[in-house]
């Protein structure tokens, strides 16, 4: 059975501590205040994603995906014709509201488009990004409650 984080594992997911997960990772990990401190802290793919899991939230269980590297903006601008997806900002940048499950399409740090799937199995999911991180918050949450967890993140 899976964990209850995840719906599916990705590669070499080893749980840690935050501070030991900063030391492992390429990336600045942001943390998003309106939910404390993670309750779990994931490093896989090789240092490529970190998942900071929330089980105790008013929403239930609350999963953040950081990925290395950047939303492809192609990509983002497609997406945002497709059904159940609504572009939204996050502290001044172009966001993602999507319900119902979905792929990320990211670009690495190496330059590669990378895929990633929906870890829950919630489907109310929030894609934004930096320029050197992509993030994913998933929940059962509303659009202004995401919106308000992920302006909090620094």
């Amino acid at each position: 059975m899976p964990s209850p984080r995840s719906s599916a594992s990705l590669p070499g997911e080893r749980p840690t501590s935050l501070e030991q997960a900063r030391r492992q990772v390429s990336f600045p990990i942001v943390v998003p205040a309106a939910l404390g401190r993670p309750g779990e802290v994931v490093v896989s793919d090789g240092g490529r994603v970190v998942s900071l899991v929330y089980s105790r939230t008013p929403y239930g269980l609350v999963r953040m995906d950081e990925f290395a590297g950047h939303i492809d903006q192609i990509y983002f601008e497609k997406i945002v014709y497709l059904s159940d997806v609504t572009e939204v900002e996050v502290n001044g940048t172009k966001a993602l509201w999507i319900k119902g499950p979905h792929e990320l399409v990211y670009i690495t740090r190496g330059g590669y488009e990378a895929i990633a799937s929906a870890r829950l199995t919630t489907g109310n999911t929030l894609i934004w990004g930096t320029r050197q991180v992509a993030l994913r918050l998933e929940g059962s949450f509303g659009k202004t409650a995401a919106l308000a967890i992920a302006s909090s993140a620094r």
